[in-house]
């Protein structure tokens, strides 16, 4: 089963040996390029060009896991689903901050107008936003709704469908970028790295989010649930946007989406719109 316990536990083990062997990996290129064993142009010097850059490796790895915990956890609440893709947010941002370090490094960029500062200031804004999320959730105080069965069926086929979907598309994406490695010399162009993967099954998780709002709205007697669920789905969309922005623009809808969600969180647990109290 690829929701066990089990399962999940081998998983942990195996892509902390993957981040581990990667990142070695990562760290002999990066001297292979300074022994002068590579050429500098064939690679990107973004990721290639510094020893800190190597740190991007190890939380790719870091960050894919955490996509199949979000998948996990769909199962089981919605809410805690939400809370990964904030978790996932926040580390594409931490990890953003390693590839551009060179730059700084090398005095090639000022501090407060590089892309370090901004993906920096989106990470703390995150982590402060998620401590907000969880000590909602875990103050909790309404009572857990019980789901119809059919519903539970689903919620249990789409996680399937989208584990699987997950493994295709990551197979995908990194091929596509690997490719984009290979024929780096002859064209300068690269993908950027925040774009592999994410985008794709962001916007995938959008539509996933609506088909459980309608499918769930009828077991919610509740309307407030309805609506905070609603604006799950609104911060969700936001998160995928800020793909396809930069600067400031990208930082600020990925901090919107996060605080929405947490909005949506602290409004559905006022009295004034709670007949009677439903845990979702």
């Amino acid at each position: 089963m690829i929701f066990s316990s089990e399962t999940k536990n081998k998983l942990e083990v195996g892509f902390t040996y993957a981040g581990i062997s990667l990142f070695i990996v990562h760290c002999l290129i990066i001297q292979f390029i300074d022994f002068g064993y590579i050429p500098t142009h064939y690679l990107p010097k973004n990721i290639f060009g510094s020893p800190f850059a190597s740190l991007f490796t190890p939380f790719s790895i870091l960050l894919i896991y955490e996509v199949y915990l979000l998948i996990y956890y769909l199962r089981e609440s919605y809410s805690k689903s939400v809370s990964k893709q904030i978790e996932i947010m926040a580390l594409i941002l931490l990890r953003n901050s390693f590839k551009d370090i060179d730059k700084l490094m090398q005095g090639h960029t000022q501090l407060f107008g590089s892309e370090l500062i901004k993906d920096v200031t989106g990470f703390i804004a995150l982590l402060i936003l998620l401590w907000a999320f969880y000590h909602l959730d875990k103050n909790r105080k309404g009572i857990k709704y019980s789901l119809s069965p059919n519903f539970i069926l689903l919620k249990q086929r789409i996680s399937v469908a989208l584990f699987w979907i997950f493994i295709a598309l990551s197979f995908y994406s990194i091929g596509h970028w690997v490719t984009g490695l290979v024929h780096f010399q002859s064209n300068g162009m690269q993908q950027d790295p925040s774009h592999i993967f994410y985008s794709e099954f962001f916007t995938l998780l959008t539509f996933v989010d609506v088909v459980l709002l309608l499918s769930s709205a009828k077991n919610l007697s509740n309307n407030i649930l309805v609506i905070r669920n609603s604006g799950y789905v609104l911060s969700t969309l936001l998160m995928r946007i800020s793909f396809s922005l930069v600067g400031w623009e990208r930082i600020s809808a990925v901090i919107i989406g996060a605080g929405l969600a947490v909005f949506m969180m602290w409004i559905s647990e006022k009295d004034a719109f709670r007949d009677i109290q439903f845990k979702g």
